[in-house]
């Protein structure tokens, strides 16, 4: 698969059976990602998918499988992990401003100018298609 940016709702609907077609949908994209590689996040994506995951879906899973999911994923090579530091908040600020999107999401926008990555697979459109160098793919 062509290198691309896994959102959080992506990785939380394969996890989560009581998501119907958007879980069988997101668990065929990530089992494209295991076999092929391509699959990018932010650590921020981990983080987030580890609370969504534990806490705040309809049958939530346990914390020492959701750490096993974000250990698999740190440890293997078809994930690329990305991830922020000082210059990349004050990017993500400025395009909060520019683009009027939440600073979670401008921060992911950012990493992904700064790893020259183009495409994200979400279902974010709301937020990321108001970036014009940012392809947003739905994959349900």
């Amino acid at each position: 698969m062509k290198d691309k940016l896994i959102d959080t709702n992506i990785l939380v609907y394969a996890y989560d059976a009581s998501e119907g077609n958007k879980h069988k949908a997101s668990r065929k994209l990530l089992k494209t990602v295991w076999e092929e590689g391509g699959g990018i996040v932010c650590l921020q994506n981990l983080m987030e998918f580890f609370v969504v995951i534990t806490k705040k879906v309809e049958n939530p899973i346990s914390i020492r499988d959701a750490k096993t999911i974000v250990e698999d994923i740190l440890k293997s090579n078809s994930w690329k992990i990305i991830d922020r530091d000082t210059d990349t908040l004050l990017k993500a600020i400025d395009i909060v401003f520019e683009y009027r999107i939440h600073l979670w999401d401008a921060l992911i926008v950012a990493c992904m100018k700064e790893n020259d990555i183009v495409e994200i697979v979400t279902e974010n459109k709301i937020d990321f298609e108001k970036i014009p160098e940012i392809k947003v793919t739905i994959p349900f």
